[in-house]
C-alpha cells in the first residue's frame, strides 16, 4: 500500500449563490407504486436522460426504462423499454440501473434477479447508440455468477472503455467484496471481474465509486464495514487499465464514511465526497492522484439522503434535510476552495416533495437533480434543472424557460372545477388528479376544458381541500374546492 498525506484546506468564503433550479418535471408517462431507484445524466449535446426501474413484485411489469429530453426539461419523451423480462415472470425484480454518455452513446448497467431466483442477482449492460431511442440488450451477466446487490458504477474513459466497479457476494450471508472490469467493445462483452486487493480481510465492501483521468488512470473508493470498528474508506488506483491496482486506506485521516462518491476534475483533481457515521457530508480533494488529501469540509451536520456532482470546477452537493424533509444545495464553482451557504434548492415545496432517492450531473451549461419521492407520493422518476454559467464571481443561473400551466378555477358556490388548458394547446389531454401528497385520484379528458366534480374514479365524494392536477407537459396546477 502507498503512504499519503493531508494538506490544509483553506477556510471558504461563504459568498456564492445558491444556483436556482426548475421545478421538478415528471419525466416518465406513468405513475406506479412499484417505481424505484432512478438515475440521470446529461449527455454530450444537453441531452438529458433519466432510467428508472419498475421492480416487477406483484404484477408483470417489471423491467428498467428510459425516457430522453432534447429540450432541456421542457418535454419528454414517451417511456423507452430498456430492458423488458418475461412478462409472465411477475416474480423478476429489476434494481438499480446507472446511466453514462459518450457522443451519440448512452449506457445503462443494471441489476436483475430471475423468477424463481434465490435473493441473488445478476448484472447487466445495454448500450443505445441514437440518444436512447433503441437499446442493444447485452443478455449475458457481467457478473457470471449470481450475487448479492451492495452497489455498483461505471465511467467511461478517455479510449471509450467501460470501467465498472461493483460489490457482491454469493448469499447474503457471505459478506460482500469489491470487483472490478471492464468492456473495449462498447458493453457486448466484459472482462472477467477481479477482485480489488484494499481490504482482504473478513469485513464487508460496500458503494464502490468510480473515476477515470484523462490520461486513462483509473480511481476506485469503496467502503468497508467493520462491526466493532466502523467503516473504513479505501483508494485503489490503476494505471494499467485495471490490470494492477495499488492501494490506501483513507481513513487515518479523512476519518471513517460510506457512501463514497468519486469524480475527476480539471487537471485530473480528484473530489471525494462521502458521508459519516454520524450522518455529516464530507468533502476533499486531491492534486496529486490520491498521495495526499485536503483536510475535510463538512458540507452539512445531517441529512437523510444526498448526492454529490462535479464536472471541471464546478461543484454541486444536494441533500434532503433530515427534519424539515426540503432539499438543500451547496455549490462551488472553484474547485472546492469556497462554498455557498446551504440553501433551499426550491423556495417553496414544489409537487410533490419528499425527495428521497437523489442523483446529480453537471455537463456543458447545465446541471440537474434527478429525484424519485418516497413512498406514498406519485412513484416516477422526475427532473430539475438550471443553466450553470461560470464567472469570475462565480456561479450564475441563467433565466429558466417556463412551462405553461393548466388554469383551475373553482366554484365558491359548488365541488365543480373548471380546468382549462393554455390556447397553445391544441390537441385533447388527459388530467391526472393527485392529493397534495402525490396519492392518485383519477383521470379526466381534457379538450381545452373540462369539469371536475370533487369525487373519485368511483364516484366517491372527497373532501374539502387543496388538489393537484397535471397533463402532458404542462407544469403541475393546485385546485381547490370548497363543502
Amino acid at each position: 500500500m502507498k503512504a499519503f498525506g493531508v494538506s490544509a484546506l483553506m477556510v471558504p468564503g461563504l459568498l456564492l449563490a445558491a444556483l436556482n433550479f426548475s421545478n421538478p418535471v415528471m419525466c416518465s408517462d406513468q405513475t406506479s407504486e412499484w417505481w424505484s431507484a432512478g438515475n440521470g445524466c446529461i449527455g454530450a449535446n444537453s441531452e438529458l436522460y433519466e432510467a428508472w426501474n419498475h421492480t416487477g413484485l406483484g404484477s408483470g411489469d417489471g423491467g428498467i426504462y428510459f425516457a430522453a429530453s432534447y429540450d432541456t426539461n421542457q418535454t419528454w419523451s414517451s417511456d423507452i423499454t430498456v430492458h423488458y423480462w418475461d412478462p409472465t415472470w411477475i416474480h423478476a425484480e429489476y434494481k438499480s440501473p446507472k446511466l453514462a454518455a459518450t457522443g451519440d452513446t448512452v449506457y445503462c448497467i443494471y441489476w436483475v434477479r430471475p423468477e424463481h431466483a434465490s435473493l441473488t442477482y445478476y448484472l447487466y449492460c445495454s448500450r443505445s447508440d441514437d440518444h436512447g431511442a433503441t437499446w442493444n440488450i447485452f443478455d449475458i451477466s457481467i457478473t457470471g455468477s449470481p450475487g448479492t446487490t451492495r452497489g455498483h458504477n461505471f465511467a467511461i474513459g478517455p479510449d471509450r472503455a467501460v470501467n465498472l466497479v461493483f460489490a457482491t457476494a454469493p448469499s447474503i450471508y457471505v459478506k460482500s467484496k469489491p470487483y472490478f472490469c471492464r468492456s473495449t467493445n462498447g458493453g457486448v462483452t466484459f472482462s472477467t471481474p477481479i477482485l480489488l486487493p484494499c481490504d482482504t480481510t473478513n469485513v464487508i465492501a460496500t458503494n464502490p465509486s468510480i473515476a477515470v483521468a484523462d490520461d486513462g488512470t483509473i480511481f476506485v473508493v469503496a467502503s468497508y464495514s467493520r462491526i466493532q470498528d466502523g467503516l473504513d474508506l479505501y483508494l485503489a488506483v490503476s494505471h494499467d487499465n485495471g490490470a494492477t491496482f495499488d492501494t490506501t486506506n483513507l481513513t487515518p485521516v479523512l476519518g471513517s464514511g460510506y457512501y463514497p462518491i468519486l469524480r475527476v476534475g480539471t487537471n485530473n483533481r480528484l473530489y471525494l465526497c462521502y458521508e459519516t457515521e454520524d450522518d455529516q457530508i464530507k468533502f476533499t480533494f486531491s492534486t496529486d492522484q490520491g498521495v495526499t488529501w485536503q483536510t475535510p469540509f463538512q458540507i452539512v451536520g445531517d441529512n437523510f439522503g444526498w448526492t454529490f456532482a462535479a464536472r471541471d470546477d464546478r461543484l454541486l452537493a444536494v441533500w434532503n434535510d433530515g427534519s424539515s424533509w426540503r432539499l438543500y444545495q451547496r455549490n462551488s464553482a472553484d474547485a472546492g476552495a469556497t462554498w455557498s451557504e446551504p440553501g433551499r434548492v426550491w423556495p417553496t415545496a414544489p409537487f410533490p416533495s419528499d425527495w428521497l432517492q437523489l442523483s446529480g450531473d453537471i455537463r456543458n451549461d447545465l446541471a440537474i437533480i434527478s429525484m424519485h419521492p418516497e413512498p406514498g407520493n406519485v412513484e416516477a422518476q422526475y427532473c430539475s434543472h438550471t443553466k450553470w454559467l461560470t464567472g469570475i464571481t462565480g456561479p450564475k443561473s441563467a433565466p429558466l424557460r417556463t412551462r405553461a400551466s393548466l388554469t383551475a378555477a373553482p366554484n365558491p358556490f359548488s365541488r365543480f372545477t373548471l380546468l382549462q388548458a393554455p390556447e397553445t394547446c391544441t390537441q385533447p389531454l388527459t388530467v391526472s388528479i393527485f392529493t397534495t401528497t402525490g396519492r392518485f385520484i383519477r383521470k379526466l379528458e381534457l379538450n381545452r376544458t373540462a369539469v371536475w366534480d370533487g369525487t373519485d374514479a368511483n364516484g366517491n365524494r372527497l373532501p374539502a381541500g387543496v388538489y393537484l392536477c397535471k397533463a402532458g407537459n404542462l407544469a403541475p396546477a393546485r385546485l381547490v374546492f370548497g363543502n
